[in-house]
Parts: structure tokens; sequence; C-alpha cells
């Protein structure tokens, strides 16, 4: 939807300036992008924006392995995927953090698998801190869900 796609473009947008401003090594990508997680031929994926920090990791058409953020931005279609096995699949892939963003709920959950056991919920009253960047980088989603038009 036209919402989905605002709403990625915004947290490229955000994510490349941090990185920008701090000299930083990561690389952020929007989709389509494919990653096979597994480092197999099962399992690929197309997260809505990835932050990838080991450039060894990339391939001519894919990430191989898992990047260290993945953000999933929810729709009806793609709400029991991305909270059922794709979760599953990141975490045990290695992936260091996963946002699964809801638009229509305006709330992010945030699985920092590194540190935390338990996800948290932020509503859009709240910044959401970025676990990788050890909360330098706080994303305001309140003023994105504002400005997605819907």
């Amino acid at each position: 939807s036209f919402e989905h796609q605002v709403i990625v473009t915004e947290l490229g947008y955000l994510f490349r300036n941090f990185i920008t401003k701090e000299r930083g090594g990561c690389r952020v990508v929007v989709s389509p992008v494919d990653v096979q997680l597994d480092r197999d031929d099962y399992t690929m994926v197309q997260p809505d924006v990835v932050v990838l920090c080991d450039k060894n990791k990339v391939w001519d058409h894919h990430i191989l392995g898992a990047p260290d953020l993945v953000i999933e931005v929810i729709s009806a279609s793609t709400k029991a995927k991305d909270t059922g096995i794709k979760l599953y699949k990141y975490k045990n892939a290695g992936v260091r953090e996963y946002w699964i963003v809801d638009p229509k709920e305006e709330r992010v959950i945030v699985y920092d698998f590194e540190n935390e056991k338990e996800s948290k919920v932020y509503t859009a009253e709240k910044e959401v801190p970025v676990g990788i960047y050890d909360g330098k980088l706080k994303i305001d989603f309140k003023s994105i869900f504002e400005n997605s038009w819907t």
C-alpha cells in the first residue's frame, strides 16, 4: 500500500542519515532485497528494511546470512507470517534486532535478541531506541504515522 511504502521510505531515510552522520560502517537497504538467512537455498526472505554491518555478507544479488536489524511493516495479509514464521527464522538465524511495525495499531514491537528475553511494545507516543546503536538513534513513529496520509 501507499502507507506501507511511505513508512519504509521514511525509515530508510532516518537510518541512512544517522549512519552517514556517525560515519558508521553499516548500510541500510529497503525492499526489495533478498536475504538468504540460513545459508541454504530454502530460506530466502525480503524484509522491508535491513541494516547490515558486515559487508562480507553482500553477494551479487542478495545478502547471505543474518542482517543486524530487520524491520517488517505489517498489513492484514502479512501479519501472521511476520509475527510467526519470520520472527522464528530471524531469531534462529542470528538477527540481532527485529522490529514489527503495525501502522493500523500505531505501535512497534521490538525484539532485541542480543540483550532482552522479552519483546517490548512501543506506542506512537514513545520514541523507539535502536538497540544495535545502543539507543543513540531513536525513531519518532508518531511523526511517521501522522505523515503517512492515511
